[in-house]
């Protein structure tokens, strides 16, 4: 369908990519496109797809397609390495090649464009985006806002993550009704909204702590506010987590930064006021499928932060807030080998032993604590931490391999939050500045007279998949 056309432009519409191939005639004509000449193709990446980009020249060799690869594109056009050493007149030419892999993958004509592009919401990205229809879509519904924020067809582009930041920052608490919903509330998501996908595109991460605004946040290294954490990186207050439509939904208790109202509902069959728990009640009453029974949303508590694979946070701050419970098997088994190898105590060494690696994390979480309490390791790290300056944050825009590694030193796992423009191969060498393990267990030893714990290499190097869905063709 689309060999030997030109690819002619694309647009991305939330996580959806449109790349539009038109007829070799129409182009040199300079013809704009119409539905009988154009072949659109569209692409979602789902969690972990790629669009990587080789050419003849670099490093990256073309490697073998996959079971994944879904597509697969080459310049006709360029020419080969070969010509460009005999001297070719074209030879300034480079020739590029693109693997594709993604959930979805399919092509049509430009009404396959019109029709997704009308189903989907407004995009914070585009130029094209129209608020004000927006806030009149939101306006007429009963849902909740932090459904609406991750509803596609009224917010195009807001996952989980972004949905617990941007309502932290506009201040508004995610069971306000949309119906309910105040323009200035709505103004300042919008607005925040754009300010923070806009930064994630240029970045290649989910940032939103912002050192201009919370500058003491951000020098303790912080990247978010309440996403998976049990206190606001801000006001020190309760972060609650429930069940939210099948996703887990956040929300600062602490009275300040996403305050709690009472709000006056909209609809003429029930013109009273109502509490933030009748609007939850309500939320679910109208997402239950017809036939179904409802299904009761949880209560909101207060969170417990799990070992998130798309947000992570460092071992060390889980190890400080949450104690050895917050860290994984491998992680715990690090350390203790660390502290074990490197303590001069021969009591301690004597009291304490690596359990085997069949044993319960909660046999692994108890040898790690006992040891601890030994060596009072947690005054230690918080006496270091003071003495450690902040990494400054990445500039204002970034290239795929830069973000990749910006990832990986700051323990990021790329599972979900991935480069798309990279290949697997293509994030491993990005990341290949990191030392070697061979380098790493040399350092250990020159590093062993001392208590420090080295980060591990599972959490520099995070997931080998990698996560931004933006494409440079």
């Amino acid at each position: 369908a689309i060999d030997g056309r030109v690819l002619s432009r694309m647009e991305a519409v939330g996580k959806n990519l449109f790349a539009f191939f038109a007829d070799d005639a129409t182009t040199l004509k300079g013809r704009e496109d119409d539905e009988e000449d154009v072949v659109v193709v569209h692409v979602h990446f789902g969690m972990s797809g790629a669009w990587a980009l080789y050419d003849d020249i670099s490093a990256d060799e073309e490697p073998a397609a996959k079971p994944t690869t879904r597509l697969r594109l080459e310049e006709i056009t360029g020419t080969t390495a070969n010509n460009r050493k005999r001297g070719s007149a074209a030879a300034s030419k480079t020739k590029y090649i693109t693997h594709l892999s993604a959930m979805t993958v399919a092509h049509g004509d430009l009404s396959l464009y019109s029709d997704k592009k009308t189903a989907l919401g407004q995009d914070p990205l585009r130029s094209d985006a129209d608020p004000e229809f927006l806030f009149s879509k939101i306006t007429k519904s009963k849902k909740s806002i932090g459904q609406l924020l991750m509803d596609q067809s009224y917010f195009a582009g807001p996952g989980n993550i972004y949905r617990a930041e941007i309502l932290f920052l506009a201040g508004v608490y995610p069971t306000i009704p949309g119906i309910n919903l105040q323009r200035t509330s709505f103004d300042k998501i919008w607005n925040v909204s754009v300010s923070l996908l806009r930064r994630g595109y240029d970045s290649g991460s989910i940032l939103t702590v912002d050192p201009r605004v919370d500058p003491s946040v951000a020098s303790r290294g912080e990247r978010r506010y309440i996403y998976n954490r049990s206190v606001c990186a801000r006001c020190d207050g309760r972060v609650s987590s429930w069940d939210m439509a099948g996703r887990t939904c956040y929300a600062c208790e602490g009275g300040r930064c996403q305050p709690k109202i009472k709000t006056e509902s909209r609809n003429d069959e029930d013109n009273r006021k109502t509490t933030i728990k009748e609007a939850q009640q309500r939320d679910a009453s109208v997402t239950a499928p017809k036939g179904k029974k409802k299904r009761k949303e949880k209560q909101a508590r207060q969170h417990v932060p799990f070992i998130s694979h798309c947000a992570r946070i460092s071992f060390r701050q889980r190890l400080e807030q949450g104690g050895a419970g917050q860290l994984t098997i491998v992680e715990i088994r690090s350390v203790i080998e660390q502290l074990l190898a490197s303590d001069n105590n021969v009591s301690v060494k004597d009291g304490a032993t690596l359990p085997p690696k069949s044993a319960r994390k909660s046999v692994h979480v108890e040898a790690l604590n006992n040891l601890l309490r030994e060596r009072t390791l947690v005054q230690q790290m918080d006496k270091e931490a003071a003495t450690v300056t902040s990494s400054p944050l990445p500039p204002p825009t970034t290239s795929a391999a830069e973000a990749a590694r910006e990832k990986a030193a700051n323990g990021e796992n790329r599972a979900v939050e991935h480069m798309a423009e990279l290949s697997r191969e293509q994030a491993v060498r990005a990341i290949s500045v990191t030392p070697s393990p061979a380098a790493e267990k040399r350092g250990r030893r020159k590093r062993s007279s001392g208590k420090s714990i080295d980060v591990p290499k599972s959490e520099r190097d995070g997931n080998e998949r990698t996560t931004k869905q933006r494409l440079k063709l």
